[in-house]
């Protein structure tokens, strides 16, 4: 794992296996207690990032001289918003935008449910796929 602190409102990290993001918990947990005032709103955002950067390691796929798994926290005084960058095979993204336990855990168990989970976590999240195979997955919590 490479962590790069560029400044005081931005984490990178570049995240290669498991363990590295296991590692890594903490320095997202720093980051967000240091701009969160409210633990609900830490772990909520802590959840959304973690899953997305498992799915980034789980479905990514290495590359030369590449990263799996690309992460980047920002601060702007009114919201955090994660970044995530992999590399791999398209991201499959039901048609739901919010994840109820009820309708979909049971119905998806298998999977798929990543994005609608971390829907259901934050306010704003946008899939993008990019040139080269690479998916970028954004999301943004507001901070009250």
């Amino acid at each position: 794992m490479h962590l790069d602190k560029v400044n005081k409102q931005q984490l990178k990290m570049v995240i290669n296996t498991f363990d590295e993001l296991e590692r890594g918990k903490d320095s997202i947990n720093n980051f967000c207690r240091k701009y969160c005032g409210k633990a609900d709103e830490i772990d909520i955002i802590e959840m959304a990032v973690l899953e997305a950067c498992h799915n980034a390691l789980r479905y990514g796929s290495t590359r030369k001289n590449k990263s799996v798994c690309e992460l980047e926290l920002l601060y702007d005084n009114q919201s955090i918003k994660a970044i995530v960058k992999s590399y791999g095979k398209e991201f499959i993204v039901e048609g739901k935008d919010k994840f109820s336990i009820e309708q979909d855990f049971l119905q998806y168990g298998d999977g798929n449910l990543g994005i609608p989970l971390i829907k259901s976590l934050m306010d704003s999240v946008e899939y993008n796929r990019k040139p080269n195979n690479l998916n970028e997955l954004i999301m943004i919590k507001e901070i009250t």
